[in-house]
């Protein structure tokens, strides 16, 4: 039986290490920066006309995950960001900056087998509970979880931009339902406020006035 777990585990960390690989190589395969939204798009295998004008599709690392959910693959690029792997930086175009992702000294060296960590994307990938958060408000996480995502996706930008884990813990647990009570969350500024809190403050009103209905 031990030997047989044994086996499991390291075909899962094989595969890992695949996934997490054909991710990073992606990055370095680019010709020009991306940004999350269009990284996902070429992972994917997205005929856009943006993939398709620039050539996008002719790379090797065109539609290599096309299975993989755009809230998984973005989940993955943040956990590489968190991990130093990958990195953010604002791109100047047409005089306008843009955030891009790039791979960083660290990311180079796990491609190149000298780091050889595991990096434990299963729990992003098979969308496993947070076990930060109550069960009861499991639901709640998950439609916070999809609003930063969804607001990722309109600024192009990785969800940690959008805010942390930390604050989409915070509010499960506090649940606010005004601007005020939001702004007294820690990592929460003017700048989210006027961006984001309308949609934020929704998510959590609805799932209030749904609890206390049923």
């Amino acid at each position: 039986m031990e030997d047989k777990k044994t086996l499991i585990g390291g075909i899962l960390e094989s595969y890992e290490a695949c996934v997490s690989g054909i991710v990073l190589y992606c990055i370095t395969e680019l010709p020009f920066p991306l940004g999350v939204k269009r990284i996902i798009d070429l992972i994917k295998g997205n005929r856009s006309s943006y993939i398709i004008n620039n050539e996008l599709h002719l790379l090797a690392s065109f539609s290599t995950l096309p299975g993989f959910t755009r809230d998984q693959l973005s989940d993955l690029i943040d956990l590489f960001i968190n991990k130093g792997l990958l990195r953010v930086e604002m791109f100047v175009d047409d005089g306008e900056e843009t955030p891009v992702v790039s791979i960083t000294p660290a990311g180079r060296k796990y491609l190149e087998g000298q780091i050889s960590e595991p990096l434990h994307i299963l729990d992003i990938l098979m969308d496993k509970d947070n076990p930060d958060i109550a069960e009861d408000d499991q639901d709640l996480y998950y439609k916070l979880k999809l609003a930063r995502r969804q607001l990722a996706e309109e600024y192009d930008y990785p969800a940690f931009m959008v805010c942390s884990e930390k604050v989409l813990r915070e509010m499960c647990d506090k649940k606010p339902m005004e601007p005020d009570d939001l702004l007294k969350i820690k990592g929460v500024d003017m700048a989210f406020m006027k961006h984001y809190s309308k949609q934020f403050l929704y998510v959590i009103r609805q799932y209030v006035t749904r609890e206390k209905g049923s």
